[in-house]
């Protein structure tokens, strides 16, 4: 019996966490994060060239350079639907599910594409049911806090890492400290965690990881993820781009406001209303579309996380309106 399976009895006392047993994706293959996932991934797919979107995060691409993969490029429409892509033997496509809303457009891409050779990027999609595809990826900590971890559903057989994360200890600081203290006096150890993640050869999500992803309450964080979407989409939708389709099924990361109010972020940023962009990279990307590079900055994410509630939201919805009017 080794270290790690064996328990130690009496002494001091752990973290106490319930025990909900009721995990997300229980056949998934799990990592310490979802880069790492993607590594394992290509590594064994060995693809001749991947597909990506120019809307993506950059960790989405650290893989492919780790891996010499050549990566071609796609545009979207203005439904983030893919506008065209000619993949030869050997390529995949990727493609984002972004903020959660875009479950038709996974179905467009599956319906246009060999369903073997697409791999859909549910890390804005916690909640949403793997694909018949290649393989789906799942980032829990943008949804849950927790420090580090990543899914893989997969047809493709991929070595399982021998050796788990240790050092998800390490990114718990900014978790702990702003549960005591407030979210500004973490956020120096939030980018010290985020930066910890990068170049990382493929492990095992970490006990730790696991033991905190076995402790949450799915079902509350789905239904108030869905209730807070539902007010702020009665309140802002007639002001928005973008027209979102989406039933009880769906779990959003946030509320994308398109072609949000000037200088909205920032007055919000004022009232200690933090909304994150997604990605601020591509704006500068050499060759990226108009369309791609405009998103960055014209998009306001609102936050509708479990955390809150509806007098949290009234005051943000106010504000907007006040400046969209």
């Amino acid at each position: 019996m080794t270290a790690r399976e064996s328990r130690a009895i009496g002494g001091y006392f752990e973290l106490e966490l319930p025990r909900v047993d009721a995990p997300l994706h229980g056949n998934a293959l799990r990592f310490q994060s979802s880069r790492a996932a993607f590594l394992a991934l290509l590594r064994a797919g060995r693809p001749t060239a991947v597909w990506m979107p120019w809307y993506v995060c950059d960790a989405m691409i650290e893989p492919l350079r780790m891996t010499g993969t050549p990566v071609k490029r796609y545009r979207l429409d203005a439904d983030l639907r893919v506008q065209s892509a000619d993949l030869a033997h050997g390529e995949w496509l990727v493609y984002v599910n972004y903020f959660g809303l875009c479950a038709r457009q996974v179905d467009d891409v599956l319906s246009r594409f060999p369903r073997e050779r697409v791999l859909i990027d549910n890390a804005q999609a916690l909640f949403a049911r793997p694909a018949d595809c290649l393989a789906t990826l799942y980032s829990p900590r943008k949804f849950l806090g927790v420090p580090d971890g990543g899914y893989l559903v997969t047809q493709q057989p991929v070595d399982i890492p021998a050796a788990f994360d240790e050092g998800s200890l390490l990114r718990c600081g900014h978790l702990l400290t702003r549960l005591a203290k407030d979210a500004e006096a973490g956020y120096a150890d939030y980018a010290l965690a985020e930066e910890s993640l990068k170049q990382q050869e493929p492990l095992r999500m970490s006990t730790l990881t696991e033991r905190l992803l076995a402790s949450i309450d799915y079902d509350s964080v789905r239904a108030r993820r869905v209730e807070n979407f539902a007010f702020l989409h009665e309140k802002l939708q007639r002001y928005n781009r973008f027209t979102f389709r989406y039933d009880e099924q769906t779990v959003p990361l946030c509320y994308p406001l398109f072609d949000a109010p000037t200088g909205a972020r920032e007055a919000l940023r004022a009232q200690r209303i933090y909304t994150p962009t997604y990605w601020p990279d591509v704006a500068d990307a050499e060759g990226a579309p108009d369309f791609e590079r405009d998103l960055p900055g014209s998009t306001l994410c609102v936050p509708c996380d479990q955390r809150l509630t509806r007098d949290d939201l009234e005051p943000i919805v106010q504000h907007l309106l006040d400046r969209l009017a």
